[in-house]
């Protein structure tokens, strides 16, 4: 399972997203992504560092979507607690938020009963998505 939080600061006009993945699954995806099966994801080596891996990573597997446009998220780096790995991204200039769209399919390909929960807080109420290998992708309209 991975969870995806999600809130929208309406004074700051942007989404503040933490993507918090398990780092043994996550080491997994990526193992299997570069064809490297024994890589450490807090050791890469080859002049990699642990941000470029999951940098690279996550684009291709959370993708979000705000009133209607694809929006690129700015990836401000990642913290490990415990045996998890949380990645913090952002989208800047959401002056109002209708509508938000989220396509995860992270670790899916590995793990056939993969879930990702999402949890969006928009003006202090938290709504969810309940997202997996057959439903990767869901809308909240506000």
């Amino acid at each position: 399972m991975s969870v995806c939080d999600i809130e929208y600061d309406k004074e700051n006009r942007s989404l503040e997203i933490v993507q918090k993945i398990f780092l043994d699954d996550l080491e997994k995806a990526i193992r299997v992504q570069l064809s490297e099966p024994h890589l450490d994801i807090t050791k890469p080596g080859k002049n990699r560092t642990t941000d470029e891996l999951v940098k690279n990573y996550l684009p291709s597997h959370l993708k979000i979507t705000v009133n209607g446009k694809s929006e690129p998220y700015n990836y401000l780096g990642y913290k490990i607690e415990v045996d998890a790995l949380h990645a913090y991204l952002e989208i800047e200039k959401v002056k109002k938020l209708n509508s938000l769209e989220v396509f995860s399919d992270i670790l899916t390909t590995e793990y056939d009963d993969q879930v990702n929960l999402v949890h969006v807080k928009v003006d202090g109420k938290v709504r969810s998505m309940k997202l997996t290998e057959n439903n990767k992708k869901d809308v909240l309209v506000y």
